[in-house]
């Protein structure tokens, strides 16, 4: 049989998208299942590992069903997955506690206390030893009865090889990097967490097993299928956008979002996503941009939402698209989530600062997609002013939120920085991790030749009438958490 594809998984917060891609990078189709989110106690946020598997299964046999591509012609597959997830498995195979999250935050305590042994501000409430710290203090059995650690594409690999691997891009207890190593073992050392709870690290493009009898069967596909390292949705995306060489600067807008800049790899640093080897990606990140653009639409255009579904977003673009630069004045704040160091905190919330009577759900949802193109900017510039990096000249934007004309015109206007879109924004995440696959078998040689194969579809030039307006309401953005943090703080006790 001819081997005319491969399976990319995209794993985001609410569900994952499998796409079916051809070996020219192409998406012939795609299907999305869902898996729930669970909240058990504030600040905590929790996913069951068996429901990441089962929406697997379901999503290929969807796909499957949908092309009636022959699962002989698929050539191998890769996961993409959200990062710093936390899943102890026993000596037995058994799972001994829900996936501990990306955006769990119970570790506030552990991370004031790991900044101040590493003299830093850098680590937050979310981040993976923060959140390990806490369970070595509060659930030590948890960590002690762990054989494995895995995240989430760790997990998904061994249910599909029965090979236990953390892929590079989500690995933050190894490094081929000797300094880095070092340090990564500094802080499990601090945290009492042993480094060899955790498994081999591997490489993207890098083999990890193939697809046994059982987990070919549930998941409809041919036993002995090539299955590889993969990667975090951060370095799928990145190279998704086309941006996976070396300077290539991207802006996600997705649930969450970022500015990642690919950069040669970097020692000791705490919030950076390693792509392979050579190349990190620097981040600045947003806790929430699609989740605080969903809070607008879930108040304000509910009774739109429930007869359109997803074609809401375009009416709500129609609906704001002659509301003016600046929304009349109207700031927002879009931190409905919280949101992480160094320029916010995980106490910061959500609201707007003068709202007036002459406002309505128009201005407010404009003035939440224009708040976060400032939290972007600030981002941008906070790279620039410690890392050295320069004022990119171009952006290229992927993710749902980059589909939205008006969104990205206001993102160019605001940073003053011509925007592209590639041609299939949402399916960025997949595409990338279809790469470490097509790297993997041969059919592409590198990152560099998979952003040659990347389609621009459109371009947003900034206006410079509208530079002007959101200059000045930035100024006073850029202000707002600093002012309001002892506020946070107080209401937040």
């Amino acid at each position: 049989m001819k081997k005319e594809f491969v399976f990319s998984y995209d794993f985001g917060t609410s569900g994952v998208k499998a796409a079916l891609v051809t070996l020219a990078g192409r998406v012939v189709d795609t299907a999305t299942a869902e898996y729930p989110l669970h909240l058990p106690a504030p600040d905590m946020a929790e996913q069951e590992p068996e429901d990441y598997w089962n929406a697997v299964c379901v999503a290929t046999r969807a796909v499957l069903a949908k092309t009636g591509a022959d699962p002989h012609a698929v050539a191998g597959l890769a996961f993409g997955t959200q990062w710093k997830g936390i899943i102890p498995i026993d000596k037995n195979g058994r799972v001994l506690h829900r996936s501990i999250i990306w955006m769990d935050a119970r570790g506030a305590e552990e991370a004031e206390m790991l900044n101040a042994h590493f003299k830093t501000d850098a680590f937050s409430a979310s981040d993976l030893w923060a959140r390990l710290w806490w369970l070595r203090r509060h659930a030590p059995h948890l960590i002690d009865d762990a054989d494995v650690i895995l995240e989430a594409n760790g997990y998904l690999k061994w249910r599909a090889t029965g090979e236990y691997a953390i892929d590079i891009g989500d690995c933050f207890v190894r490094s081929y990097d000797v300094v880095q190593e070092n340090f990564y073992r500094e802080i499990l050392a601090f945290c009492a967490v042993p480094q060899d709870k955790f498994p081999r690290m591997v490489d993207a493009h890098e083999q990890v097993g193939t697809l046994t009898e059982k987990a070919a069967a549930e998941m409809g596909l041919a036993e002995g299928t090539p299955v590889f390292g993969g990667n975090s949705d951060i370095g799928g995306v990145a190279v998704g956008a086309g941006e996976g060489r070396e300077g290539g600067v991207h802006a996600y807008f997705g649930s969450s979002g970022w500015i990642g800049y690919v950069v040669p790899h970097r020692n000791r640093e705490v919030y950076i996503a390693p792509l392979d080897r050579e190349r990190d990606i620097a981040l600045f990140s947003n806790r929430a941009i699609g989740l605080s653009f969903n809070w607008a639409i879930d108040r304000f255009y509910i009774t739109e939402k429930q007869s359109l579904g997803a074609r809401v977003h375009a009416f709500v673009d129609n609906d704001i698209k002659d509301i003016p630069a600046g929304s009349n004045g109207l700031i927002a704040l879009p931190w409905f989530y919280g949101d992480r160091p160094p320029l916010l905190g995980d106490d910061a919330r959500g609201g707007f600062l003068n709202l007036g009577a002459e406002h309505d759900r128009r201005h407010m949802t404009h003035a939440l997609m224009e708040a976060v193109c400032y939290q972007i900017r600030m981002g941008m510039e906070h790279e620039i002013a410690t890392k050295g990096f320069t004022v990119p000249h171009e952006i290229t934007a992927i993710g749902g939120g980059a589909c939205s004309p008006l969104w990205m015109q206001i993102f160019a206007d605001v940073l003053g920085i011509p925007i592209r879109v590639t041609r299939e924004p949402r399916h960025a995440g997949a595409i990338g991790t279809a790469y470490a696959v097509l790297i993997g078998l041969g059919v592409c040689a590198n990152y560099e030749e998979a952003a040659k194969r990347t389609e621009i579809a459109a371009v947003y030039t900034p206006n410079p009438e509208n530079k002007a307006v959101y200059d000045r309401s930035y100024a006073v953005f850029r202000t707002l958490y600093r002012t309001l943090a002892p506020v946070f703080a107080l209401n937040n006790k």
